[in-house]
């Protein structure tokens, strides 16, 4: 578990950079063009290349070196911050330019994911994997956890370019711990390369593993609608706060919502003789749960104790299907079926980054205006005025993360039970 520990500690420094960059970009953008869609813009043009080239990150982690595949993906992404940077020289940043860097920047960072997923198989034993699938929760949580409240507190002294400066320093760091750890990540290269059967090496394996068994295409399908309830409140949580808090406090409430992932992640840990449905059927119900009553409350802490509920129970199900995945899938596809199990259940953030600001926008939003037709019902209970549109959304896909978690558990046992993966065997074997 101790080279665990350092791609873990990389993964949490990198990720606590992602946010600071992210926080500060949403901010600028969103008092500079006044429209959530703006900030759903930058967001889908830094999660959609992770997502699209998913498949090929995760053939490439499985046929070459997984270390390598993380190094490049690091060092790469400070390319796409610089474009960035550039952009926001100017008084108006140009909304273009700010999504190209960030869409280069997301392409060289996708080799990074499927690869760290799978390496972990290589480091670790199964009765490990619980363990270490809440270690990567809680390191993926910087993002959330720690990196609102030090944006807040940053950005008024270095701005956002200086927040920036931050995230590719934090690659460099990430850099330094996969190095550490590349005697033992060779080693697991050896034993795949041993194992690895000599006629499937290309992109779409990880898609027959995917189809070859029901219990994996009910799961794809399961939490391809759990991400897209995720990605609608990842997009709309800065805009239901910006309204009535300033940047600090936004950061301090983000900052206290995302602490439930601690709460979470202790959860995984300590329940790790859980079977991994029931541990995805009681995340997502908790999620559900916590979001439909965003839109219900007084105001920002009453978002930010929602959030904490939400956070806590999301580790849970990530842990979940995490553990459902690595005791159904042979190691030799490990990374190359994360990068398809990604595309797929990925593309949820892409319809709600894409989907979310222009329904709020043009949509709910205006209904919710003072004199429209939802202000005097609907508007009586979830409040009237900037963001309480985006509020109403939030809620409406909690209730979407409960349908989820009860179909879960009326398809528990398709979900617990392997099936024979024909694609995996030796040819002599498939007659």
């Amino acid at each position: 578990m101790k080279h665990v520990g350092l791609l873990v500690l990389g993964s949490f420094i990198n990720s606590l950079g992602t946010g600071l960059s992210a926080f500060g970009l949403a901010v600028v953008i969103l008092r500079v063009y006044g429209t959530v869609s703006s900030v759903a813009a930058i967001q889908m043009s830094a999660f959609a290349p992770i997502v699209l080239l998913a498949p090929l990150a995760g053939a490439l982690a499985d046929r070459y070196d997984r270390r390598l595949m993380m190094i490049i993906g690091d060092a790469g992404s400070i390319l796409g911050l610089g474009i960035i940077l550039a952009a926001l020289s100017s008084p108006r940043p140009s909304l273009a330019w700010v999504c190209a860097g960030a869409v280069i920047s997301s392409c060289l960072a996708a080799l990074t994911e499927p690869a760290l997923r799978a390496s972990v198989t290589d480091l670790v034993t199964e009765e490990d994997y619980v363990r270490s699938s809440g270690l990567l929760q809680l390191a993926s949580a910087a993002k959330y956890l720690l990196a609102p409240a030090a944006a807040g507190f940053l950005m008024p002294l270095v701005g956002v370019r200086g927040l920036l400066l931050l995230d590719a320093s934090t690659c460099l760091v990430t850099v330094g711990c996969t190095m550490t750890v590349r005697r033992a990540l060779a080693a697991g290269a050896s034993r795949r390369a041993a194992a690895q059967p000599g006629d499937d090496h290309d992109v779409l394996a990880g898609w027959r593993t995917i189809t070859a068994s029901p219990g994996l295409r009910t799961l794809v399908v399961l939490m391809t609608l759990a991400t897209l309830a995720i990605g609608v409140i990842q997009v709309l949580i800065k805009p239901i706060l910006l309204p009535t808090v300033s940047t600090a406090e936004m950061g301090v409430v983000e900052t206290v919502a995302a602490a439930g992932m601690l709460v979470g992640a202790a959860l995984v840990t300590a329940w790790k003789s859980a079977q991994p449905t029931t541990l995805l059927a009681a995340g997502l119900a908790g999620t559900g749960v916590a979001m439909v009553p965003v839109p219900l409350g007084p105001g920002a802490w009453w978002v930010a104790a929602c959030g904490f509920l939400t956070f806590a129970c999301l580790p849970l199900s990530q842990a979940g299907a995490e553990v459902l995945v690595r005791t159904q899938v042979d190691n030799t596809r490990q990374a190359r079926t994360w990068g398809t199990i990604s595309l797929v259940t990925q593309m949820g953030y892409l319809v709600a980054y894409l989907c979310s600001g222009v329904l709020v926008d043009r949509v709910l939003q205006p209904l919710l205006e003072s004199g429209q037709p939802l202000s005097t019902g609907l508007g009586a209970v979830v409040g009237t005025g900037p963001g309480r549109g985006a509020a109403l959304l939030v809620g409406l896909m909690g209730a979407v993360m409960a349908l989820v978690a009860l179909a879960v558990r009326l398809q528990r046992h398709k979900l617990d039970t392997p099936e024979l993966n024909l694609t995996s065997l030796p040819k002599q074997y498939k007659a």
